[in-house]
């Protein structure tokens, strides 16, 4: 990291602060806008779905934050963990819409034919 030229240097840390500034909830509803699940709309559905996607995340983020705790895997964010926990919080972003679809898949009425 000492060797990167300055150009380098100036992406990583504007990536490092975008990093810092977006949260896991951010970017789960930002995924489930682009998965048609929410939009932008002050409708009562779209808000109840988007204050429902944000207690299972808030919920799931404890979980992680706990887990995390447990197996002393804190990890402080700078340059040379940045990568990781990049990483980390996209494979949570995933678990946690799974977990949603999951939920959705569960309170779906049985077929009646």
């Amino acid at each position: 990291m000492d060797n990167l030229p300055s150009s380098d240097l100036i992406g990583y840390i504007i990536e490092l602060e975008k990093f810092e500034s977006t949260t896991l909830l951010d970017q789960v509803i930002e995924r489930a806008k682009l998965a048609g699940f929410v939009s932008d709309s002050n409708s009562v559905e779209n808000l109840s779905k988007l204050n429902w996607i944000k207690k299972v995340t808030q919920l799931a983020e404890s979980s992680f934050n706990l887990q995390a705790t447990v197996d002393g895997e804190l990890v402080e964010l700078n340059m040379s963990t940045f990568k990781q926990l990049r990483q980390e919080r996209e494979k949570r972003v995933n678990d946690i819409l799974e977990l949603l679809a999951r939920y959705i898949i569960d309170a779906a009425p049985p077929y009646k034919g």
